[in-house]
């Protein structure tokens, strides 16, 4: 009898495991999400105080602008510097006497306008106007030893260190100008951006 029981006990549960495993509907596939896009209305944020590199800017620049606050003048600038002087490399300078404000322009070996050798044109270099300015020249393989000052003297030979020319310079206008001077004292290197305090004769020069 307990072993009819049992054994229609088991058909029983047999039975039931079975229609349950029937009656589950078989698995659908679920739909591919649609990938969500975002649209902006206005450009992202950019943060002003950014920078992509950190690159120490000189203060001064040996490359002219045309980034100053008004109309600048234009000084065409000869450099002579005798006999050897289209074998060497130059940064001219213009320095402003009262502020120190200095600008500066490269000019390569073979440019300068030394006698009796090929030469280019001499160098336009546009400068911060109205200013009171001093010009000179060093030579970039020996900037120490090797500097020229824009003074009186004319020929290379003849200059004996007269006091630098501080001329001014009106905005828009136009001047010319010969660096010649070996011996003459300049604002030191380390002077650039500072008022000048060596020697120089002030004039007024038109264009």
């Amino acid at each position: 009898m307990k072993v009819k029981k049992a054994l229609t006990i088991v058909l029983v549960v047999g039975f039931l495991l079975i229609a349950a495993c029937m009656s589950n509907p078989a698995p659908t596939e679920l739909p591919i999400p649609t990938p969500m896009t975002v649209t902006y209305t206005q450009p992202p944020h950019v943060d002003p105080n950014y920078f992509l590199t950190a690159t120490l800017v000189p203060f001064v620049t040996l490359a002219p602008t045309s980034t100053f606050e008004g109309t600048p003048a234009i000084v065409n600038i000869a450099l002579n510097m005798g006999s050897g002087g289209a074998g060497f490399s130059a940064n001219l300078y213009a320095q402003e006497v009262y502020t120190g404000r200095t600008v500066g322009i490269f000019m390569s070996a073979g440019m300068h306008t030394a006698p009796l050798l090929p030469t280019s044109p001499p160098l336009d270099m546009a400068v911060p106007a109205p200013g009171t300015y001093v010009f000179y020249a060093r030579l970039s393989n020996d900037p120490m030893d090797y500097h020229y000052g824009y003074t009186q003297c004319q020929v290379p030979t003849d200059c004996v260190g007269s006091p630098l020319i501080a001329m001014k310079v009106e905005p828009g206008q136009r001047y010319n100008i010969l660096i010649v001077d070996r011996k003459a004292l300049l604002p030191e290197i380390n002077e650039r951006g500072l008022p000048v305090t060596v020697p120089y004769v002030l004039v007024e020069s038109n264009p």
